[in-house]
């Protein structure tokens, strides 16, 4: 299911005025009491969680009741309301003695439970409610098991008191997890969606156009400079789709896309946005807060990547263009007066965020302060380039930003519940020494198993919530295999964030196929060809660091970069068959042979004479393109060609 941020074309709610208001005001003073805790931070962080939750909760049941008001909506919400008072309010006595709650947090512990996963079915789909179900089951039963996984004997009151009665322990329903979200997410979240609504995107689509009309591939190559950029705000593909997608889809139909193509372009560039500093999706602030790695860490080893990314997707799309005979867009005239106004607005907030963290500023103390410079930058700029601003369309962007934010708050939520039967079983340490076990010293195929698994969990859900599962079960075997712990978390979550463009359930490329009114399967293979580069990353990060600007020295890193970038290349060119023209069975021979050289300097041989010979079988290939496309040229103008 798609948020509510996802779908802002959904219109307004269905059921009259009233229940849209106090919608509205719950969500208006949800963010004030976030700002008003980060400027005065009056209680502990457990119980700033736990209001966290309520707000997100609340909030959400009484958008299920814009829709149709029902009694067991109205129950549901009281229901919310009373667990999260309650937990706020006694916290003080259940953290006196949190082993043995009192009857009614037990009581408050249950309905919790049943609440997060409730919503989390009714916002993304029963995969993560599957999950829980099966972990809470294997808790619970687990003592029947056969030794390498059997459980210690637990009864009800304590798994309750374990996963979400006991307010002040580290996982479980109102755990780590759910103050990720409390303290960081929700208001990055937000900050993004300020950026967008107060003139951020104004910026975007006019760079993005001046950008393009530079490529012969015009509204493809549009699509994948707002698709960057808009996608490190938005954390979310499929918002990201839904956004930019609205006229680039229809401007690559108009160019000579196939509707397939297009949305096969336009989900593979969104996708791309998450992994893209200096502000990447909310994915890297949760691996941040789960590792204690700093931020600015992942974004810098993250950059040159993210780069490289783009810029394969951009040729991607430019032969794509030659192939099909693409005409590029018309040019236009860009108001360039504007454009330097509307730049601001969009570059003054990530370059705060830059500084403050550069500075040693908490995420908390940075975001609030970036949101408050997004909104008045847009309103000074916006009113110095003579913009009138649509309130009613702002409001309805803000509002959709926070559901979404509450989204997320309640599936990390039942995500904690899932971290916490692992860590109180040490299912994560039986997992890693049977994993260790069975692959012994495979490095590559427990790579090849969390790819797999991250890809399967990344299925319709928010990417933090894949990232998790993923980190908590298989990061550690990749540590125990000699992996250092930056890439060991890298890989699974740029897996978890590709998951969305990969079928059978890739719910970015649905997104896009209904707007393009492509065939979902027909679409399928261009996307996995567009994002080629995606699947191959994270296995470049373990055995080529030099991609994340590391290594044991500066030309070790140039050689590994190179050879990366020779494969992509490569890749790309024989995905499509073409370079200036398509290409010969001779040519497809060079080029593959490329591959394999550069791989084996990758994986098996580091010997920089591997770079020189694949480097010149590429510079071979393209040659005898060349060569082929000049001879045609010539037949042409003999037969009478001008």
């Amino acid at each position: 299911m798609i948020t509510a941020m996802e779908t802002k074309e959904e219109g307004k709610p269905k059921t009259g005025p009233i229940i849209d208001y106090l919608a509205q005001v719950l969500a208006f003073f949800m963010v004030l009491y976030h700002f008003w805790y980060i400027a005065s931070l009056p209680w502990e962080p457990a119980q700033h969680a736990i209001l966290h939750l309520g707000f997100a909760s609340s909030l959400l049941f009484l958008v299920n009741l814009q829709e149709k008001i029902r009694a067991y909506s109205l129950v549901l919400l009281f229901l919310s309301l009373f667990s999260n008072l309650y937990f706020f309010i006694n916290y003080e006595g259940i953290l006196a003695n949190p082993s043995y709650p009192p009857t009614m947090a037990l009581v408050c512990g249950g309905i919790a439970i049943f609440l997060v996963f409730l919503l989390t079915v009714r916002a993304f789909g029963w995969v993560f409610p599957i999950l829980t179900g099966i972990s809470i089951i294997y808790m619970g039963l687990g003592q029947f098991l056969p030794v390498s996984v059997e459980t210690p004997p637990i009864d009800l009151e304590r798994l309750i008191t374990l996963l979400s009665a006991d307010v002040t322990s580290p996982w479980g329903v109102y755990g780590s997890l759910l103050g990720l979200s409390a303290n960081y997410l929700f208001l990055f979240i937000f900050f993004g969606t300020l950026l967008e609504a107060f003139g951020g995107l104004r910026f975007i689509m006019s760079f993005g156009s001046l950008a393009a009309s530079k490529f012969k591939s015009g509204a493809a190559a549009l699509s994948v400079f707002t698709s960057a950029l808009l996608g490190s705000l938005t954390g979310s593909t499929v918002a990201n789709i839904t956004i930019t997608g609205s006229f680039t889809i229809p401007m690559s139909g108009k160019s000579g896309y196939r509707p397939e193509e297009a949305a096969a372009i336009e989900t593979a560039a969104s996708s791309g946005g998450q992994i893209l500093p200096p502000v990447m999706g909310a994915t890297a602030f949760v691996m941040a807060g789960y590792t204690g790695i700093p931020y600015l860490t992942i974004a810098k080893v993250s950059f040159l990547p993210a780069l490289i990314y783009f810029g394969i997707v951009l040729l991607f799309v430019e032969i794509t263009a030659r192939k099909l005979r693409i005409l590029p867009l018309p040019k236009q005239e860009i108001n360039v007066r504007k454009l330097l106004i509307d730049a601001p607005i969009f570059l003054l907030p990530l370059l705060l965020v830059l500084v403050l963290l550069m500075q040693g500023r908490s995420l908390m103390f940075t975001i609030f302060w970036a949101s408050l410079s997004a909104v008045s930058t847009g309103l000074l700029l916006g009113k110095i380039g003579g913009e009138k601003f649509d309130w009613p369309e702002i409001k309805q962007r803000l509002f959709n930003g926070i559901i979404s934010g509450c989204q997320i708050a309640v599936v990390l939520g039942l995500i904690g519940i899932i971290v916490g039967t692992i860590e109180v079983t040490g299912l994560g340490i039986k997992i890693g020494e049977i994993m260790g076990r069975f692959f012994q010293d495979s490095l590559f195929l427990l790579l090849l198993m969390t790819a797999l698994t991250g890809m399967i969990l990344g299925v319709g859900v928010p990417t933090p919530a894949a990232y998790i599962i993923c980190a908590t079960i298989l990061s550690p075997a990749m540590i125990k295999l000699g992996v250092p712990v930056l890439q060991a978390h890298l890989f699974p979550l740029y897996y978890a964030v590709f998951a969305h463009l990969t079928p059978p359930v890739a719910i970015g490329l649905m997104v896009a196929c209904k707007m393009a009114g492509a065939n979902y399967w027909k679409a399928s293979w261009p996307a996995i060809k567009v994002a080629t580069p995606s699947f191959l990353f994270p296995f470049f990060f373990i055995y080529a660091p030099g991609t994340l600007l590391q290594g044991e020295s500066v030309f070790s890193i140039i050689y590994q970069v190179f050879a990366v970038c020779l494969i992509f290349i490569a890749f790309t060119i024989i995905l499509n068959s073409f370079w200036v023209v398509a290409l010969s069975k001779v040519q497809t021979g060079v080029f593959t042979v490329s591959l394999i050289v550069l791989f084996s300097y990758i994986f098996l041989f580091p010997y920089n004479v591997l770079i020189l010979a694949g480097s010149i079988l590429v510079g071979a290939g393209i040659f005898l393109n060349l060569k082929k496309a000049s001879k045609l040229v010539m037949d042409w103008n003999r037969k009478g060609g001008s």
